[in-house]
């Protein structure tokens, strides 16, 4: 049994149509758990009224995407399911897109964590992510029939990725400490730093807008960027394969390089956010390296053993 779970905020746009593709996914044993996080929008009579065969938690407030993938997470394993699939409200999956994400991580026991090609979510090309993040694969991903089947990398997307309960029991869940963004980048590090493999599987293809309820209003965009530099100095600040020293000096050099970037982008807003964005992260930094002992220590173990 293999746990979807899709985290919802505000996503009547898109929820509906995510939910109708899910019901022809074919050739897996599946259930769907979505997470509400405090909707004010009509997502949640859409899906009581629509979709009878999701469960359905109304979290109340807003948890941000670790927290309320966790609490999914939680109901998926109280319920046996030996996978589980996070899935992002503004996708269209393909009919076998989860049958090829679990046949692959079914070939070898050191594969942990499978991700989806993403194309754009109105047509067939390749969305921004996919483009960005595997420039040199573009080719051989054009035909998934002559493509590998798995094709190892450091880190996929949490928008469509399957990982598996031993993976999870093992590196741990989602981390709290950042709310959005750099979440499942800090999950695949986790599970490569335990000798575990991630990889693309070209077989398996969604459609994915990117960006969801985040797009609705130029402070939300704003809110969004902001949340996404946090998450990255708090990322590059807690490597688990690096020391204290070499962490410090990584989210120094993050400071230099986006303060260039907003200067050379003429970005006002950047620069008028960072000062504040450094700010938290100092105040932040108790839990950062409390972050990194323990996955230092996690790390640690499997080595010894």
């Amino acid at each position: 049994m293999t746990a979807i779970i899709i985290v919802n905020y505000n996503g009547e746009r898109w929820i509906g149509e995510c939910l109708r593709a899910l019901r022809l996914t074919a050739g897996v044993t599946y259930r769907i758990i979505v997470i509400d996080n405090g909707s004010t929008d009509q997502s949640i009579a859409l899906i009581e009224q629509s979709f009878p065969e999701v469960e359905l938690i109304v979290a109340g407030r807003n948890l941000g995407f670790c927290e309320g993938n966790n609490l999914g997470i939680a109901r998926a394993f109280e319920t046996g399911c030996d996978h589980i699939a996070l899935l992002n409200p503004d996708t269209r999956v393909e009919s076998d897109w989860l049958h090829e994400l679990l046949e692959a991580l079914a070939t070898d026991e050191k594969r942990a964590i499978a991700g989806a090609v993403q194309l754009r979510y109105e047509d067939d090309g390749f969305n921004s992510w996919t483009s960005t993040a595997f420039p040199t694969l573009l080719t051989e991903l054009q035909n998934p029939g002559t493509a590998r089947p798995w094709i190892e990398v450091d880190w996929v997307e949490g928008a469509c990725l399957v990982i598996t309960r031993r993976a999870l029991e093992e590196i741990g869940w989602l981390d709290p400490v950042f709310f959005a963004f750099y979440e499942e980048i800090d999950l695949c590090r986790r599970a490569r730093a335990h000798g575990y493999q991630v990889g693309l599987v070209p077989g398996s293809r969604i459609h994915h807008h990117r960006g969801g309820s985040w797009e609705a209003t130029p402070e939300l965009k704003r809110q969004r960027d902001r949340r996404c530099d946090r998450s990255q100095f708090i990322y590059v600040m807690s490597d688990p394969q690096r020391d204290r020293l070499g962490n410090l000096l990584m989210g120094l050099r993050t400071i230099v390089t986006k303060t260039i970037t907003a200067i050379r982008e003429r970005s006002l807003v950047r620069l008028i956010d960072l000062p504040g964005l450094i700010i938290e992260i100092v105040g932040l930094s108790r839990s950062i390296n409390r972050k990194w002992a323990n996955d230092r220590q996690r790390i640690g173990q499997i080595k010894r053993i």
